[in-house]
Parts: C-alpha cells; structure tokens; sequence
C-alpha cells in the first residue's frame, strides 16, 4: 500500500523542488499530494491540487482549507504536513485531528514562525503582517506546534528556541532545504565576473534598499566592481528608485531567471543582508557553486555560514560601512576567497545536499512502515 502524504503550503518551484524530491526519493512507495495556490513543478509521485472552478468560490484560503479536508479524510492518508505555522500549520493540525493523523510541521523561517510580535516584519507573511493583534496570531502559532508529533527545522538556534518552550528532543528534527549536487556544483574552469551577487525577493525582510547602499560603498572603494541582482518582488518601485538616487543603474545587472545556477558560478560574493533567515535555500545553493557568503547572522543562518571557514556573518544591526568592508576584504584577498571557497562547496556537499535530506527521510518515514507490516 503506498505510503501518502499531504502536504499544504505556497512556495516557489524551486523551494519545492528543494524539500520534495528528497523525500520521494527516500522511498518507492511514496505518494505525495500538495494543496496549494497553484500548479507546481513536473515531479514523479506528485499531485498538485489548488481552488479551481467552484472551489474559489469558498476564498483564497477557504478554497485551500476545504481541498486540504478532503484530502486528509482520504483512508490512503497516513501523515500530514506544512510548511510555515500560519495559516499551513494551522490547517493541516485541525484537519488531522479528525482522523488523529501524525502532523509533521516544517518551521522553514525558523522561530520567526512562531515568534514575530514584536516585528511582523520577520514574518515575511501577509496574514501577520496585516493582523491588528499580532500577539493573538502569535499565540494561535504556539498552540499550533504544541500539537505537531514532529517539528522539523533548519538549525541549532531553531531547535534551541523549542528546547526552551519545553518540547522534548524527540519531537524535533533537523530537516531543511537541501540542494542538488548534479545542478548546483562549482565550475570546471573559467574567470568569475560577477564580484557580489545576491539572489533575493525585493521585499523588506531581505533589505534590498539597505543592500544597495552596501553596494555603493563597495563601488566607491573599488569602481570596477561588477554586481548582480537575482529576483523581482512587491519593492521594485523603491528597488529601482534606489538604484537611480545611488547611481547604480549601470553597474548591477538585475534580472530574474530559473537558470540561477548559471550564474552563481560566475560570481564570487554571495551577499545577503536580510533582518530573518530560516536557513537560505539560495546562499546554500551559491555555496555549493562555490561562492563564498557574507550574510546577517540571523535564523540558522551560523550553520553554513561559519567565520574564519566558509564566509563572513554580521550583526543584523551591522552597518552597510561593515558589510562593504567585509565584502572587500574577501575581493582584495584572492587566497582568503580561495579557501573560504572550497570549505563551503565541501560543506554544502557532505551536510546540506539530497542525499543527506534522503536519509533523514527514511529514518522519519521507518515507523510508517513498520505499521503497514503490523496490519498484514
């Protein structure tokens, strides 16, 4: 009988991608079922399903609660999951509970899923950020992990955050977004000419305003340095008025493209400046291609990024004159780059790639098995 799994959350291809096809991988018999906002990537052992015809009728997120009732109350359902705490999280524990099906919740933003009151912004999620009593969202978050048989999350800082909310080592798991090692893998040869890079949405959580005055620093120390920007989002009004009031226009080359492989290889920064990071999926795949990170020491961000080894972290609060000196210290110091370089492609490859994410799975899916046995 196959072992089916339903799964509710939004997320891009690739981010899909990251989390999927490890854990099809990890067994033959798994089948996975996605309610969702909207047709996802060709994977084997895949069904999307999102509000269609009448079913928008019910909303943007009551179309997706009904789909996701359904498909949990299917006999062949033996585990359900989501990623992000609210609303996914939410819905996936009170569809369970029905059927007292296990619930696994991935807390892919790290504590900001359950902890942003203080600052919505954190959250990167329209649901808190628009809320006028975000503590009520926030206790809503906590009610929803206490009743998860599983918590996957991405890192040491993560898993301490729960350890201090009373849960029990048992119930957490290290599991996160993991990289293809056959797409994201450094150059044969070749002169890298891109010098910083940064491969993020142009939303507040990543700070692209904030970035750019790092990058104007940057040029006026080193003029030929050459920038790139990967990625579109609700800020591209303030995005690009900044880059016309820095004067940066000509000097970034800003784009979106699904072949960020491509360009990962041809650069040698990989900058990122966000207030909150779970564990970035991008910085991971810009390691495994060789690049070397400087980002904020947010989230679980210190897992891959370690100072002295594999790239540079600083404060969230740091200022754009430290993270432009940072930047600088890694272009001017070719041997520095060199060996930070190699440190994160050994890294990413032996800890953060499929197959590591493959054997998490396998031993996370065992008990399911065992059962099947039981009931032949």
């Amino acid at each position: 009988m196959p072992m089916r799994v339903v799964i509710t959350t939004t997320l891009n291809a690739n981010l899909f991608r990251a989390k999927l096809v490890p854990l099809i991988r990890a067994r033959p018999d798994v089948e996975v079922v996605v309610v969702t906002d909207r047709e996802g990537p060709a994977l084997d052992r895949v069904r999307w399903i999102w509000p269609r015809g009448l079913w928008r009728c019910f909303g943007r997120l009551g179309g997706r609660w009904l789909l996701l009732l359904r498909e949990v109350m299917d006999p062949r359902t033996k585990l359900v999951m989501a990623y992000n705490v609210i609303p996914h999280g939410f819905f996936a524990v009170t569809t369970a509970r029905i059927r007292r099906l296990p619930v696994f919740l991935h807390l892919i933003a790290g504590a900001a899923d359950v902890r942003f009151a203080h600052n919505v912004k954190v959250a990167d999620n329209r649901l808190i950020t628009r809320t006028r009593n975000p503590r009520r969202i926030e206790k809503l978050a906590e009610w929803t992990i206490r009743r998860a048989a599983k918590l996957c999350v991405p890192g040491t800082n993560t898993e301490n955050f729960l350890r201090s909310l009373g849960f029990p080592a048992e119930r957490i798991v290290r599991l996160h977004s993991t990289i293809d090692p056959e797409v994201f893998h450094a150059p044969g040869g070749g002169e890298r000419d891109i010098d910083v890079l940064v491969s993020a949405q142009l939303r507040v959580r990543k700070r692209p305003v904030f970035t750019l005055e790092v990058f104007r620093r940057i040029l006026d120390a080193r003029p030929n340095t050459r920038f790139c920007w990967l990625g579109d989002g609700p800020m591209q009004t303030e995005f690009e008025e900044a880059l016309d009031r820095l004067g940066l226009r000509d000097a970034v080359l800003w784009t979106t493209t699904d072949g960020v492989a491509d360009y990962y290889r041809r650069a040698r920064i990989f900058l990122l400046c966000s207030m909150n990071e779970g564990l970035s999926l991008a910085c991971m795949e810009a390691m495994a291609c060789g690049m070397v990170p400087i980002t904020t020491d947010c989230g679980d961000m210190a897992e891959i990024v370690r100072p002295g080894q594999t790239g540079e972290l600083l404060s969230v609060a740091a200022s754009s004159e430290e993270f432009s000196e940072a930047v600088l210290r890694l272009l001017e110091d070719s041997d520095l780059w060199q060996n930070f370089s190699s440190s994160s492609q050994e890294l990413i490859r032996s800890e953060h790639s499929y197959p590591s994410a493959i054997e998490h799975w396998r031993a996370l899916l065992a008990p399911f098995a065992e059962k099947a046995k039981d009931l032949i």
